[in-house]
């Protein structure tokens, strides 16, 4: 059996690195921008940090700042139109990781005929897409920026569905984060870990990846409250930073699985964030693959500085990393279902959405509808 491991493009890390912006764009010929992002990111001030390197190099460029949360297809049409009107040649997704799956959507309408929902399906689809594409996260959580994977929603399908496309440079700067606000820096990070721990206990578990998961996973056991506690901490806000990106590349080649399925089943009908809906999932993914891949939760359990016997049984060890990630949850403030006002029977009728997701193929358990419901039950009582 083998793997490949990939790194979709080049990465610049550290504080201050989006000030190389603009040389990056003209380094690569390009004349416009098209600025994809969230108009809470502009609000923020960190569009004006990109445009004065932008404007720095002499490169012109036009910012949309439509992108909502869970993307749905209509955005990213609007945004390629504007692309096309403003006749960019280089795509920019700064913002969190709404922005980067739009403006990674958004690259297919470059040179290829929309709508884009005929290229966003169940089963997920490569496009070879040719504009630059550069990618700058605000969040430290999604890892969107150096993966190939944009999640949008089918509104018309009731579903959130993924495309692989290509990019062309991530720039990770830290301190684009320190403004987060504490529900979303919480939120981000837990599903920076989802992305870490899914990515190494799913059926296409890769060993190349596996040292990005653990590195990862222990970073993000030591930082995340700090962050969540203490804003304007660069060092922990760094190290998430860089949690977060090699989270992305953990999970860029194997995927994620059932804790995702579960995710954006809860995403697409309760229209709560991605990342709290993750936190949520997570505990019971965790617990329902330990049985059957023992090895990968010890290294889990290891790097989240668990003390193990070496006897422990696969469902004890599931149990024990299990309560760990709630614990964590409890302390940075991630709400349950039952405090946002959804009923336990609501969520269990999600059962079929999460059985008939791409991801739920991908976990080393075979998730059935009478599986996907025990799932949706554990996730509703065990974190009230």
């Amino acid at each position: 059996m083998y793997r490949e491991f990939s790194i979709p493009s080049p990465i610049i890390f550290g504080c201050g690195a989006i000030s190389i912006l603009g040389e990056k764009v003209k380094e690569k010929g390009c004349k416009k921008v098209l600025i994809i992002c969230e108009k809470a990111v502009e609000d923020a001030g960190i569009i004006a940090k990109a445009t004065k390197s932008l404007d720095m190099a002499g490169v012109a460029y036009a910012i949309y700042n439509g992108v909502i949360a869970d993307p749905p297809d209509k955005i990213v049409d609007e945004a390629g139109e504007m692309a096309k009107r403003e006749d960019a040649d280089c795509l920019v997704g700064l913002g969190g990781g709404s922005s980067l799956d739009t403006a990674k959507a958004a690259a297919i309408l470059m040179t290829n005929p929309g709508p884009v929902s005929q290229y966003i399906c169940a089963l997920p689809m490569y496009v070879d897409t040719k504009a630059p594409l550069i990618l700058i996260p605000t969040t430290a959580g999604t890892g969107s920026e150096c993966t190939s994977v944009a999640i949008i929603s089918r509104p018309d399908q009731n579903a959130k569905w993924s495309v692989f496309v290509n990019s062309s440079l991530a720039i990770v700067d830290p301190e684009l984060t320190v403004t987060v606000p504490k529900s979303v820096t919480a939120m981000t990070g837990m599903d920076a870990l989802a992305h870490a721990v899914e990515g190494m206990t799913n059926t296409q578990g890769n060993r190349h990846c596996d040292l990005f998961a653990i590195a990862a996973i222990e970073k993000i056991f030591k930082n995340l409250a700090t962050c969540c506690d203490e804003p304007t901490n660069i060092e922990a806000r760094s190290e998430m930073a860089l949690a977060a990106n090699w989270a992305g590349l953990a999970f860029n080649n194997p995927i994620v699985h059932v804790g995702h399925a579960i995710a954006d089943a809860l995403s697409i009908n309760f229209h709560t964030p991605h990342g709290h809906n993750c936190a949520l999932a997570l505990p019971e993914a965790i617990a329902i693959v330990a049985p059957v891949i023992p090895d990968r939760i010890v290294m889990i359990a290891k790097a989240i500085g668990l003390s193990l016997t070496g006897n422990e049984t696969g469902s004890q060890l599931g149990t024990m990393v299990s309560d760990a990630v709630r614990k964590l949850m409890r302390n940075i403030g991630i709400p349950s279902l039952h405090e946002l006002g959804h009923t336990r029977e609501t969520v269990i009728s999600l059962k079929t959405d999460v059985v008939s997701s791409f991801l739920s193929t991908l976990c080393p358990v075979t998730i059935d509808e009478p599986t996907a419901e025990k799932l949706l039950a554990a996730v509703y009582d065990n974190y009230l």
